[in-house]
């Protein structure tokens, strides 16, 4: 089975550039043209005393990936000529973000192997490379570099949620968990009206056999209600969010009374888990529900389980 890779606009316009379907509309990638579209860029940091023999690991993290694409745009193949395809292409990556459009998302790269299909978001960061030595409007072709840019690095795979519910005012159980990817999961919840408490378990373990262990490893974070004004909640395990809100996005943390932070994101290579969760004062007749989403990110578009 060949890989197939296609281009999609932030509008939803597909471009098939390579497999089984390549150059239905007259674009393919460039063979030899193709920079760091693969694995995601590693930065490093290690640390070496004065007289240390070699040095130590620090840290590690991962910056934005910068790509350069090379496409082969043959306007004798599509009925608009080479001026459209090339308006394709400006269209599918833009430099910059839709203000206007509250659904706006980047352009993205879509790669489908035989067991895995994974997506890359991309804006273009810089002009195309192009120098042609003849007149595309007579050749009806062209050769343009992209320079795309991908603030998050990771090839995303489709999310897993999973789900609690009870019909009564109060309940307790257990929702599943896992992280099969070599990534740290940055998890999130989102709970509807109740007083929930919240596993938060620290991990140990080996790859493929992480437990929750170690100091924290039964902690649960108490919430204090939450209330028909908040509409239910949101916990954010990415730094980059507010840790708990309202799912209009007002900051709860302050309101939560001072109590734990989420402290424990899922390491990577962490099997299925039930976790318990539990919930009081949910509203009669409704009942409430907690949904875990977990985000799968990939360091390759293909590969990277634990075997």
């Amino acid at each position: 089975m060949a890989v197939d890779i296609a281009f999609i606009s932030p509008e939803g316009t597909r471009i098939d550039v390579s497999g089984r379907l390549a150059g239905r509309q007259g674009i393919v990638l460039a063979a030899g043209q193709v920079q760091n579209i693969y694995g995601a860029p590693i930065s490093q940091e290690w640390k070496r005393a004065a007289r240390e023999r070699g040095g130590r690991f620090k840290s590690q993290s991962f910056p934005m990936r910068d790509m350069a694409i090379g496409v082969h745009l043959f306007g004798d193949e599509h009925p608009e000529g080479i001026e459209y395809l090339e308006s394709m292409m400006d269209h599918c990556f833009p430099s910059e973000p839709d203000e206007w459009d509250q659904d706006w998302e980047p352009g993205r790269i879509v790669i489908k192997s035989k067991n895995a299909v994974r997506r890359l978001f991309a804006m273009r960061y810089d002009g195309d490379d192009f120098e042609p030595d003849f007149d595309p409007h007579v050749d009806d072709y062209e050769n343009p570099i992209l320079k795309l840019r991908s603030g998050q690095p990771f090839w995303e795979a489709r999310p897993v949620v999973t789900a609690w519910e009870t019909d009564g005012t109060s309940g307790s159980g257990f929702i599943e968990v896992s992280n099969p990817t070599p990534v740290l999961m940055f998890q999130s919840w989102r709970l509807t009206l109740g007083t929930w408490s919240i596993p938060d378990p620290s991990w140990v373990g080996r790859k493929g056999k992480r437990v929750p262990g170690g100091e924290y490893g039964d902690r649960t974070v108490p919430l204090l209600p939450i209330e028909p004004v908040h509409g239910g909640a949101r916990i954010n395990y990415d730094p980059m969010r507010l840790m708990l809100e309202s799912w209009s996005g007002t900051n709860l943390l302050g309101e939560n009374g001072g109590r734990d932070f989420f402290m424990h994101k899922i390491p990577p290579f962490t099997p299925p888990t039930m976790l318990p969760i539990s919930v009081t004062g949910a509203p009669a007749g409704v009942g409430a529900r907690a949904e875990l989403h977990q985000p799968r990110l990939w360091l390759k578009p293909w590969g990277g389980e634990w075997r």
